[in-house]
């Protein structure tokens, strides 16, 4: 019999052949001196390979990129939090204005945060620097077992400048930039208008001082994290553009300064589009990554706007192009996409969005996405980090609740409210797995089973590495099945019933097999339960039942 949908009958069924299949196996391990038929579960242990590099690193694994910390793969399963309540003028009264969301990450079962670093709050006077908002967040991390993935933010372009937007809790640059327009020359929109808010990439000093800036921050980095290994990225900006916000405005789609129209016409150029990407990755990214990378060397990575403003650019904001970063920035390790969707998208959605993003080198990721009540995190979840190995996910935010308003993940009191529990679902699902999941992903070894629209019941088989296997499942449930080794398979999943064709599956065979629920640690298998499952010999197959998250291996 086959379980292709859960049901109370079919729940009974599975438990009741579970129990006998346990009483049999009893009986044979006391006929047998107290072992099952077969090789030890340490032996069958399909392990993954480690790093002597204890650094946050990528490793070329099979021709992909893979996330190591601490010598194994790793995902970060984070959300951000915000920046806006560390107000200029007040960083020292608003420091621990976030607090309250440390313990809520534990709990929601993150396993780091992303945390904003303010270029105003480093350099507060030039060439004087405070790091204390950076030791906060460190220690607080580490209270709360959470590692830390630091946002560098001297420039964010989501809104009316990139330097400030307002003069309280959205001030960027340091001051003196602010206050000294002509020593820091601003931008210049396509009618000459002169933008206070917004400063030119196109003159030497504001390089010069970021450059220092972040050079500092990075021998911090190293000075007081080194040996903890807390932080394990560095996003360097926000959302790389020109003047902000309003992207469909061509006028803004580069700087018409007198150095940018120069340049511009010295170069050739004809695409404002293609000069402002090029000219921010050519002079004032890798320049700003390469004083850090020398310094210490974690991966850096950018962040880019979801969306398209040429059919040859990839990323949604004038002064972003995936290619033309990758090209001209050595020390970026990938290009991530602010992702945000409507509740009702699709698994295809999903796809077509990240495959926009495989360009050159690039190893799409997730940077942000909805935190709202909405399906879209937990579902995007599995197929970016199951089928396209991304090394982050991370909504935004833990107490913002974006696209949709008024539907946070945590409220002020510190509670969990609205899309919290799902995410948690999900994030506690992977977590049993991490390290194979991440070794894995995008291989044929590695699978993702969910339905195409969320909310929807679903069945469907694919071949898992040369396996046949059938995961149904509803409520949102989804699964990843790996199949590393031919006599191995480790299930990862909630919400639904996977089922296995091998023929191992018939006695006597059967009495091979092991079935147990569990999850890892690092690179050994602790188990820690007894799955729900049985085996139908006539079909030669083993179904299991994973209601709560879960993760199950068999093998033999």
């Amino acid at each position: 019999m086959q379980f292709p949908l859960s049901g109370r009958m079919a729940q009974v069924r599975r438990t009741v052949w579970a129990r006998r299949l346990c009483v049999a196996s009893a009986l044979l391990i006391c006929l047998t001196g107290g072992s099952l038929p077969g090789r030890s579960a340490e032996a069958q242990t399909a392990t993954v390979r480690k790093s002597d590099n204890l650094l946050p690193h990528f490793e070329t694994v099979d021709g992909r990129q893979v996330l190591y910390v601490e010598g194994l793969p790793f995902t970060v399963l984070a959300v951000e939090i915000p920046w806006m309540d560390l107000v200029y003028g007040r960083y020292a009264e608003t420091l621990q204005a976030y607090d309250y969301l440390y313990p809520a990450a534990e709990a929601l079962g993150l396993n780091a945060l992303k945390v904003p670093i303010k270029w105003s709050m480093v350099e507060p006077e030039k060439g004087a620097y405070d790091f204390s908002y950076v030791d906060h967040a460190k220690s607080m991390a580490e209270k709360h077992h959470l590692k830390l993935v630091l946002n560098w933010f001297g420039h964010y372009a989501s809104g009316d400048g990139t330097i400030y937007r307002n003069l309280t809790g959205e001030v960027f640059a340091p001051f003196y930039i602010i206050s000294d327009e002509k020593t820091y020359a601003r931008a210049v929109d396509g009618d000459g208008v002169s933008h206070h808010n917004t400063v030119s990439y196109d003159y030497e000093p504001v390089i010069e001082r970021e450059v220092a800036a972040f050079r500092a921050f990075m021998e911090h980095i190293k000075r007081v994290d080194a040996q903890t290994r807390t932080i394990l990225m560095i996003q360097v900006e926000n959302e790389i553009a020109v003047f902000g916000a309003d992207r469909q405005n061509r006028k803004l789609w580069r700087d018409h300064s007198p150095a940018s129209n120069l340049l511009f016409a010295e170069k050739g150029f004809t695409d404002d589009l293609r000069y402002s990407a090029w000219r921010f990755s050519s002079n004032w990214i890798r320049r700003v990554t390469e004083a850090g990378a020398q310094v210490y060397p974690l991966p850096f990575f950018l962040n880019y706007v979801g969306g398209k403003l040429a059919d040859w650019m990839v990323g949604g904001a004038p002064g972003e192009d995936v290619a033309t970063y990758l090209e001209n920035c050595p020390f970026i390790s990938f290009v991530g996409l602010n992702l945000y969707l409507p509740p009702e998208s699709s698994v295809n959605d999903f796809r077509t969005a990240l495959t926009a993003y495989r360009v050159a080198r690039n190893l799409p990721a997730i940077t942000e996405t909805n935190s709202d009540r909405s399906p879209v995190a937990p579902r995007l979840a599995y197929i970016a980090i199951g089928e396209f190995g991304a090394p982050i996910f991370a909504p935004w935010a833990l107490n913002i609740s974006y696209p949709t308003s008024f539907q946070p993940y945590v409220l002020p009191d510190g509670t969990f409210a609205h899309g919290a529990p799902a995410l948690r679902e999900c994030y506690a699902s992977l977590s049993k797995a991490l390290p194979q999941i991440s070794y894995y992903a995008g291989t044929e070894k590695l699978k993702v089973f969910l339905s195409r629209l969320p909310g929807r019941s679903f069945a469907e088989t694919k071949d898992v590495n040369g396996a046949k296997v059938t995961v149904a499942g509803e409520e949102d449930g989804q699964a990843i099945v790996i199949h590393p080794l031919p006599h191995e398979f480790l299930i990862v999943g909630y919400r639904c019933d996977v089922s296995l064709w091998n023929e191992q599956f018939i006695w006597p065979s059967m009495q091979r097999v092991h079935v147990e629920k569990g999850h890892w640690m690092g690179n050994r298998w602790q188990r820690d339960g007894e799955p729900d499952y049985g085996i139908d010999q006539a079909r030669r197959t083993l179904s299991v039942t994973l209601d709560a998250p879960q993760a199950i291996r068999v093998y033999w």
